[in-house]
């Protein structure tokens, strides 16, 4: 029996642990070298061809713009109003006043009608024009009592047209602004005093209805007089009410008491008559006064209180009148009550119809106070809404007057142009070199965007070392810029693989199982043929199957791998007769197919290959597409994936766990054609 020679060159009994792979700090310029390793001559192409194409774009694109100015003046209505007037108000009036001139010269109404003045002037280039965008193209600033402005354009022309329109607008909009603003003013103004006029007919008619026959004066004098009058009837209504209560008192004497009455109420009204006197007396050296002040002029105001100081002392002399009056019937009374006993009844209705004749002249009085009271108070009213009346309308005809003698003289200042728009000679900004060199640099900035672009969205392996975070669990032991049929590569990684760590113990007599696998781009079969022909040259009885059962069968081919995983015997033939090598391909049998294989089939046909050679070698194919792969990885000593530089890091991530988990020992990476760049190309062929 041929003896299986071991995969490592000393075998350990005891499992060794996996050395802990030290901590790397990520060096992000290493990682951008990294990444633009092997672009440097896709940028230097790209950007020969982007920088004289963009710069030449940038060029031709350019523009030369010419500049054109014109400023305006404005002037105030009051003359020297900046320099000598002094007033900080009327300076800041006019200077609010330029303020919202300038504002209104940039308003969309002047940039309007702009616009459909350059539009009938000039068709071919202010066709399509409008507000918005005229007013964009134009710079307006103030600068004290100046407006600025200033505008550029590629025509000359066209560029003073611009500020000739817009300065022209202006004026015009201004002067019928004015018109109009002087129009609806004086429109204003005569439907209000018209109104006022009608309104003063209407307070005069009603004052002739409240007044009638009286004036304001006259009336508060009848209403004074009035009231005196309602005072006396009151004392002479009570009086007499006393009288009468004495009369119809029962068990006295009537005429002492009455009498003692009597003298009392004449005592009070003779000091009533004594008030009245001073008071009178008082009012009298008032008027005086008022007389001796004013005596060299003639003043309206003085009138009235003069006159009001008359009525004062007529009022008082009619008291005074009034309480001599009651004297008098006070003497009559008592000489009524003075009789005898027998004329009782006779004197109580007198004084009863006394009585009643005075209480009627008092509610008389009283209602004709109330009404010279209201009538006074209605005169007042609409005797003020005269005076207010009067006054509006004076102030609305000065007004008219003012506005028809001082037109065009309502705003604080004028505009007048001071220099007209210029015709520019020479440009005043050419961007054509500024654009060739933006086009230079962003031929510059393309080619190196599209260089970085490549670089940040490579997905392949591309380079070994890209694979650095996975030696832990994949580590690569072979790097080489042969292709995977080359023998001697082959033979490199024969070493490497029989100098793998064991994990596990191993029976001596089963020979190793060895898995070779790919991510995709690269050709696990042949790869594994290869590594097959190095251990057969090594002089080791060596197998070779095709696992690879993915693709349909071939009824024609010989007996193989589907075969032996239902337990049947395959003869492998040997490729030559000087070789150690045979061969077991995929197989003929139709309903093997990979996702009718399970574990224990895979784990049978392997233990029986292996005590009959010395090392088999298993192609698995991709491991993303079969099925029955990782049943082999489970039951293969080493794992081998075959990569290639165009292979997806995504692939390669995906397969690292089961490469790592599934076999005894581990599994191992071998990158076949590696790029010239790859700087593990020299350290680990």
């Amino acid at each position: 029996m041929v003896a299986v020679a071991s995969v490592n060159v000393e075998e350990n009994l005891q499992p060794q642990p996996i050395p802990e792979a030290e901590e790397v700090q990520p060096n992000p310029v290493a990682a951008l070298g990294r990444a633009l390793r092997g672009r440097w001559k896709i940028g230097v192409s790209a950007g020969a061809v982007l920088v004289p194409v963009l710069a030449t774009v940038g060029y031709f694109s350019g523009i030369q713009l010419f500049e054109s100015r014109a400023i305006l003046r404005v002037y105030p209505q009051e003359s020297n109003i900046l320099y000598a007037t002094g007033e900080a108000s009327v300076l800041k009036i006019f200077d609010s006043f330029v303020k919202a001139e300038t504002t209104y010269v940039a308003s969309h109404p002047v940039m309007e009608r702009s616009a459909e003045t350059l539009t009938d002037l000039r068709p071919d280039l202010g066709d399509g024009l409008k507000a918005i965008d005229l007013s964009k193209s134009i710079e307006i600033r103030r600068s004290d009592s100046l407006i600025v402005l200033k505008t550029m354009s590629k025509d000359a022309a066209f560029a003073a047209q611009k500020l000739e329109a817009v300065i022209g607008s202006y004026l015009q909009l201004k002067s019928e602004a004015e018109e109009v603003r002087t129009a609806v003013r004086l429109e204003e103004l005569y439907a209000r005093e018209k109104q006022l006029t009608e309104r003063l007919e209407v307070l005069r008619k009603d004052q002739l209805e409240v007044g009638g026959e009286f004036g304001l004066n006259a009336l508060a004098k009848a209403h004074i007089e009035k009231i005196a009058q309602i005072d006396s009837l009151s004392s002479r209504k009570s009086e007499v009410a006393a009288t009468l209560a004495t009369l119809q008192t029962d068990g006295i004497s009537s005429s002492a008491d009455t009498s003692d009455q009597e003298i009392m109420r004449a005592t009070l009204l003779d000091r009533a008559m004594a008030d009245l006197n001073f008071e009178r007396a008082k009012l009298m050296s008032e008027l005086a006064g008022l007389q001796s002040g004013y005596v060299t002029q003639m003043n309206p105001r003085y009138d009235r209180k003069v006159k009001a100081k008359q009525n004062e002392i007529a009022v008082i002399e009619t008291a005074m009148a009034n309480r001599r009056e009651q004297i008098r019937v006070l003497g009559q009374t008592g000489a009524l009550t003075d009789v005898t006993e027998s004329g009782d009844d006779t004197t109580a209705r007198e004084i009863k119809s006394l009585y009643d004749k005075v209480s009627g002249q008092l509610d008389i009085a009283r209602k004709e106070a109330r009404d010279l009271n209201r009538r006074r108070i209605d005169m007042d009213g609409v005797e003020t809404e005269i005076a207010s009346a009067v006054r509006l309308l004076e102030e609305t005809r000065r007004a008219l007057e003012v506005i028809r003698l001082e037109f065009g003289r309502a705003l604080p200042g004028y505009a007048v142009v001071m220099s007209p728009p210029s015709l520019p000679l020479e440009p005043t900004e050419d961007t054509r070199k500024m654009r060739a060199a933006m086009g230079l640099l962003a031929g510059l900035v393309a080619a190196m965007a599209l260089m970085f672009g490549m670089a940040f969205r490579e997905r392949r392996v591309r380079f070994a070392e890209s694979l650095t975070p996975l030696e832990a669990q994949l580590p690569v032991r072979q790097v080489t810029d042969l292709d995977e049929a080359d023998p001697h590569a082959a033979d490199l990684l024969r070493n490497e693989l029989q100098m793998q760590s064991l994990r596990k113990p191993r029976l001596v007599g089963n020979a190793p199982v060895i898995a070779v696998t790919n991510a995709g781009i690269s050709d696990s079969y042949a790869s594994a043929l290869t590594l097959a022909e190095s251990f057969a040259r090594a002089r080791m009885r060596t197998l070779f199957i095709d696992a690879d059962i993915t693709q349909g069968p071939d009824p024609e081919a010989e007996a193989g791998w589907r075969e032996m995983l239902t337990g049947a015997c395959v003869e492998a033939p040997t490729l030559n007769e000087q070789s150690e090598m045979w061969e077991v391909d995929s197989g003929a049998l139709a309903h093997v197919e990979d996702r009718t294989v399970s574990a224990p089939m895979v784990r049978a046909a392997l233990q029986h290959a292996a005590h009959m050679f010395d090392v088999v070698i298993v192609s698995i194919g991709d491991m993303q597409d079969s099925l029955s792969a990782q049943f082999i990885l489970t039951n293969a000593d080493v794992g081998v994936l075959v990569l290639d530089p165009t292979d997806s890091r995504a692939s390669v991530q995906r397969l690292v766990e089961p490469l790592h988990d599934l076999p005894r020992n581990g599994s191992t990476a071998s990158l076949r054609n590696a790029l010239p760049g790859d700087p593990w190309l020299a350290v680990r062929t």
